[in-house]
């Protein structure tokens, strides 16, 4: 069968496209390339359409979308859409029925995952997919192949008698047996992190583990789930030296949202890649109780330079309220102990939760200042669909209706307000952290010391040329 995944492209007024743009981050879809390797082992013929990324880089908009998609002419088309290219989808969803109204139409994502009751907006989508859609989505296929019922089958969303009807997958427990990405079918040469998320070109993003086991009150777990499970080590290095052999890769952003929850199998990756004298660097995201001394010297040795950490706030009351976890004395000494280890440290902070005062936003400010983390990542506080802060946000003030304002990054409008900050409140805060990090004589002098090449400053400016909206 003819498959094509779509990742709709986003319109060229639209504010998301041009900072991604100004910040020059473009990554791959990784998880689509995960679904294309086992359709590709399965024997069927597949395309990948990345849509935000050729918007961003080449120009690519609906008009060549609908030609491409009339060249194919697919049997199946699956659309993955985020929460705020959700207009876009049914754009995507509708092109690919006017081209062939047979062709089957499965819609996965966030948002579908989240309210699997949303599927009975989209009229012209044949099937929903509910979180990791890896094996389903082969599953379904082999369905449509057999002319057998997709409905009732685990993973699968569908409609009956004006209602919808799912069945949660089975959790994919030995992710070993998932193909690599399919790399192949994405055009390689135009991803790269944001300036501010690599040392050296080209630079990719690879994932090793799936799932989280914490319960923070703003993180959508529907796709991958509150288990964790990790590629063996072993796997790991190997797709490691794939990428620098076949790609010529230097530099990889690790994906995961707790790289070092299980230390000695991170432990395990740094010796494979050190044993195999691979010239790689790499950062990662992680905790910061889920590091020690040991680990870091490790990491460092390995080629590890940076480690991301969610910090999320600089209120204690509100890291409670967030379930985090942690507590600013717990971020301070894992931040220096990062920095003792000299690596690098990216604290993300988040703005705007429901309770929230402008006093703790400030406070947030001021210790992504205390800490003088390498990079300060500042994000709305975005209650998305799924999420339990969802359910508090509806309680404690206003959620906007329109889904193209529900992203984490550079809005342009914020998706809710409370009876203590406004959406412009907010907004005004949310420009005002990045300015009062950034503009800091203390941060700027540090910047200019570690200042190795003319490819450095290029980094650095279109680094301050996206945080800061030159």
């Amino acid at each position: 069968m003819r498959v094509l995944f779509v990742s709709p492209p986003y319109p060229k007024d639209k504010i998301f496209r041009k900072s991604m743009k100004n910040l020059g981050a473009v990554l791959p879809p990784l998880g689509i390339a995960y679904i294309a390797a086992m359709l590709e082992k399965d024997g069927h013929k597949v395309r990948i359409i990345d849509g935000p990324a050729w918007a961003t880089v080449l120009g690519y908009g609906f008009k060549e979308l609908e030609k491409d998609i009339s060249e194919f002419n697919p049997d199946v088309v699956g659309v993955s859409a985020s929460t705020s290219q959700i207009e876009h989808a049914k754009k995507t969803i509708s092109i690919a029925k006017a081209v062939n109204k047979d062709c089957v139409a499965i819609l996965g994502g966030t948002l579908i995952s989240a309210d699997p009751n949303s599927l009975l907006g989209f009229e012209q989508v044949d099937f929903g997919v509910y979180g990791e859609a890896d094996l389903t989505f082969s599953e379904i296929l082999k369905a449509v192949e057999a002319k057998k019922p997709v409905e009732g089958m685990e993973g699968v969303i569908w409609r009956e008698n004006g209602s919808v009807k799912f069945l949660k997958p089975k959790t994919i427990t030995n992710l070993d047996q998932i193909p690599m990405p399919a790399r192949h079918l994405l055009k390689m040469d135009i991803y790269r992190p944001s300036p501010a998320n690599f040392r050296r070109v080209p630079a990719t993003t690879i994932m090793t583990s799936r799932g989280c086991p914490y319960q923070c009150i703003f993180c959508s777990r529907p796709t991958e789930g509150t288990a964790f499970r990790a590629h063996s080590a072993e796997r790991v290095v190997e797709e490691i030296e794939h990428l620098v052999k076949e790609y010529g890769i230097k530099d990889i952003q690790i994906f995961d949202d707790t790289f070092s929850l299980i230390p000695s199998r991170v432990e395990r990756i740094c010796r494979g890649i050190i044993e195999k004298k691979l010239d790689i660097w790499w950062n990662c995201m992680t905790r910061v109780d889920k590091i020690t001394p040991e680990l870091l010297k490790l990491m460092k040795q390995a080629g590890c330079y940076e480690i991301g950490f969610g910090i999320e706030s600089g209120s204690d009351r509100i890291l409670q309220f967030i379930k985090k976890a942690t507590t600013t004395d717990l971020v301070r000494k894992g931040v220096r102990m990062t920095q003792e280890a000299g690596i690098d440290v990216r604290g993300f902070f988040m703005i705007g939760f429901p309770t929230e005062t402008r006093e703790e936003v400030l406070q947030t400010i001021n210790f992504a200042k205390e800490l003088d983390v390498d990079v300060a990542q500042f994000m709305v506080s975005t209650p998305f669909p799924g999420t339990e802060m969802w359910e508090i946000a509806k309680a404690n003030g206003t959620i906007s209706d329109d889904w193209s304002s529900f992203t984490f990054y550079a809005p342009d409008k914020m998706p809710f307000s409370s009876n203590l900050l406004s959406s412009d409140e907010l907004l005004t805060l949310y420009k005002r952290a990045y300015k009062s990090f950034y503009l800091r004589p203390k941060f700027i002098f540090k910047q200019l010391f570690k200042l190795r090449s003319l490819t450095d400053v290029q980094r650095n400016w279109l680094a301050a040329k996206g945080v800061l909206g030159l």
